[in-house]
């Protein structure tokens, strides 16, 4: 490759940008080069622009880049600007901020929210090389939030809900989302998004060591440009024995490259249930207004309570049958379960008709009380809205910024 090649101002091969960096000024960017020729960096892409670029580039990208430098010079308000970026920013990406001020109040703040290091300019090869190669090792990385889903019963929409919830993310909160169909011979989800797969989820729970990048990105597929879909689809005969602590990780892997993790488990297993109580931080177990689901969903949560700790469990009613008569009555049912009823999800069969069988996304309906407004009350419960996720820095960021 032309040590040219790297300058070029549009990113040709977005799928091996590992260093990227957005300056304001001609002098950065020559340094950055000066260093990148000298260590003979590779997949590196260096550009003049405003931390909008970056965040544009970001969103182009086929994967997040390994480091990020971005210039917050002459922003009128940095600390906004950043929390926008934390938007479209993967967890997994080391972020490096470049600024004018010479302030150490400033450059703590921005380490305890989780900055890897603030360059003051002007900017030397010497400082970019200090920057980019130290790192705390005990510092920990920022990862992203995983979600389990299991049913107290087929049939009560679990995967509905989850498919529903994955879209509304990655489009409405524009985060990186990961969808996981943890029914090897064939979930639903795949049907739902409109999508051919083939059994790259396999490959990876049985992959004994490391999962590395190339092969998390052949296993993949894309359902938009910041949603993807691991699953397979077995012949029915193919029996599969995942050895213990596959699906951890794995969780671990994608933890790093996304802001949410959707793990959409099939069966009430025992050890399946165990592993995804482990790996998640919220749990939802998705019920119908049946004696038969409210008794699995009082098992399952019985369950969680015995064999893992810290996990927040929300239970989710849901109506995917017209109403009738001698149904378990919804404030029934949250007697009954106390205070882990946490969202109830309506009738809505011409949403969810069409958004099944054509793979389309749910059309909201008009007022507060259909399918998918009932899902984007689910979003807000799970991330806070600011989304608990990736970003400690961006949350943090936010506070200080309508603080001041």
């Amino acid at each position: 490759m032309n040590a040219l090649d790297l300058f070029r101002p549009a990113i040709a091969n977005a799928e091996a940008v590992d260093l990227l960096a957005v300056f304001s000024d001609a002098a950065s960017v020559g340094a950055l080069r000066s260093l990148i020729a000298d260590q003979a960096i590779a997949n590196a892409h260096v550009q003049t622009g405003t931390i909008d670029d970056a965040i544009r580039l970001l969103r182009t990208l086929g994967r997040p880049p390994r480091q990020l430098l971005v210039d917050v010079s002459g922003s009128e308000m940095p600390l906004s600007d950043l929390a926008r970026l934390a938007d479209a920013c993967a967890p997994s990406v080391s972020v490096v901020v470049i600024g004018e001020r010479n302030d150490v109040g400033l450059y703590r703040s921005l380490l305890e929210v989780g900055v890897h290091d603030y360059v003051v300019k002007p900017v030397t090869v010497e400082l970019l090389r200090r920057s980019l190669s130290t790192r705390d090792p005990s510092t920990p990385a920022r990862a992203g939030k995983v979600i389990g889903f299991v049913g107290a019963r087929g049939g009560v929409g679990a995967t509905t809900i989850a498919v529903s919830l994955a879209r509304h993310l990655s489009a409405r909160t524009l985060r990186h989302v990961v969808y996981v169909d943890l029914d090897l011979h064939g979930g639903a989800a795949s049907t739902m998004l409109g999508l051919r797969i083939g059994n790259g989820l396999t490959e990876l729970l049985q992959e004994p060591g490391a999962i590395d990048s190339p092969s998390l990105d052949r296993a993949m597929t894309a359902a938009g440009d910041r949603l993807f879909v691991l699953a397979s689809e077995l012949a029915y005969e193919t029996d599969v024995a995942l050895r213990p602590g596959a699906l951890a990780n794995l969780a671990n892997v994608l933890t790093r490259r996304f802001h949410y993790v959707l793990l959409d488990l099939p069966r009430r297993d025992g050890r399946g249930l165990e592993e995804l109580f482990d790996v998640s931080q919220n749990v939802c177990i998705v019920t119908d207004r049946s004696v038969y689901a409210a008794r699995e969903c009082a098992r399952i949560i019985r369950f969680a309570e015995e064999h893992s700790d810290n996990r927040d469990i929300s239970v989710l009613l849901n109506n995917p049958l017209e109403p009738v008569a001698d149904r378990v009555h919804a404030q029934d049912f949250k007697r009954a379960l106390g205070s882990s009823v946490v969202h109830e999800f309506p009738y809505d069969p011409k949403s969810l008709a069409r958004a099944e069988n054509l793979g389309e996304p749910i059309g909201a309906r008009a007022g507060r009380d259909g399918f998918a407004a009932a899902i984007e009350r689910l979003a807000d419960n799970l991330t806070g809205r600011e989304s608990a996720a990736p970003p400690a820095w961006h949350t943090q960021l936010l506070k200080r910024w309508r603080s001041a």
